[in-house]
């Protein structure tokens, strides 16, 4: 019990810095997700984007993250006191799971047996692998759920956080990919413009990074297709679909709302309650820094680092 509860203290601080919630605080609903904000943008009036002076589409600022990052499926009660109820992320297929093909499905559940969490592990004093994020490490479409400062020029698009000092520079001119024997944490992206929506296209992945921290992945095969579009003057419509036929049974869709930092009104979208001007600009949170203690703690529990598992041979 007490290693379980160490763990639970510990997850929060290393792997995500996750907020803490009291149960008895929590109003018994499900925080928003893809089916609330659907709905929610549904409603909106039509907008076109301003223009920048290259005549893109302005989707230039900070931008709030999304989800918690301890699982994108659906939370239907509380698990913990980092992780409650909360609704899916996933818009496509409409049932909001993952379509996991079999083999997938039982890694992923393996993944989580071996967490040592209470709420989903039988053993909890059983280890495997620890959310790959506590070494301060990120993918696509992972990135976008702690938000990110965008900026664009011409001929490409940046992509800033202000975690763990990571950015993305997506070139804009279809330049020639490197060699698939190439293989990075946040892979290799190519963007163009359809209309309003800016659409990046990334490959060669390494795998070795989890979607969240409740042990969901996708494969180093995977091509990650983002749609961003301002939706509102505040609010990005950000969607990723995930084409990986080694892992899964279909291509997949995540759908979530990304608030403009320092407007307020962002609940599910990672905008703050009140308006707060410092939340728009980038404040340093240098993640990897002093983290050596810290990975040790996790090697003495018994955890292994994360490679990505094979698909069985056909």
């Amino acid at each position: 019990m007490l290693i379980g509860v160490a763990l639970l203290l510990m997850g929060p601080a290393l792997a995500s810095a996750q907020a803490i919630f009291n149960p008895k605080d929590w109003d018994g609903k499900e925080g928003p997700g893809a089916k609330s904000w659907i709905a929610e943008r549904a409603k909106l009036p039509p907008f076109t984007a301003p223009r920048t002076a290259d005549g893109q589409p302005n989707l230039q600022g900070r931008w709030g993250g999304t989800w918690s990052g301890d699982d994108i499926e659906e939370i239907p009660r509380f698990l913990d006191i980092t992780t409650p109820p909360w609704e899916s992320y996933i818009s496509n297929p409409a049932s909001g799971k993952i379509p996991y093909q079999p083999w997938a499905l039982a890694e992923r559940n393996a993944h989580r047996e071996g967490l040592g969490r209470e709420a989903w592990s039988k053993d909890p004093t059983k280890r495997l692998y620890y959310d790959p994020q506590a070494f301060c490490m990120k993918n696509v479409p992972r990135y976008s759920e702690r938000g990110y400062e965008l900026v664009q020029t011409r001929d490409s698009v940046i992509m800033m956080l202000n975690w763990g000092h990571i950015y993305r520079v997506i070139p804009l001119d279809n330049q020639p990919r490197p060699s698939s024997a190439v293989r990075m944490w946040m892979g290799n992206a190519r963007g163009h413009f359809e209309g309003d929506a800016l659409v990046i296209e990334t490959t060669n992945l390494n795998g070795k990074m989890w979607l969240d921290s409740g042990g969901n992945f996708i494969g180093p095969n995977a091509t990650v297709t983002e749609r961003i579009r301002l939706a509102s003057p505040n609010d990005l419509d950000y969607q990723a679909t995930i084409d990986d036929p080694e892992t899964f049974t279909q291509p997949w869709t995540l759908t979530a709302r990304q608030r403009r930092q320092g407007v307020g009104g962002g609940q599910g979208g990672g905008g703050n309650a009140g308006r707060d001007p410092y939340a728009a600009e980038s404040w340093e949170h240098a993640c990897h820094e002093g983290n050596g203690e810290h990975e040790e703690e996790i090697q003495q529990l018994g955890f292994k680092w994360y490679l990505p598992p094979q698909p069985p041979k056909k």
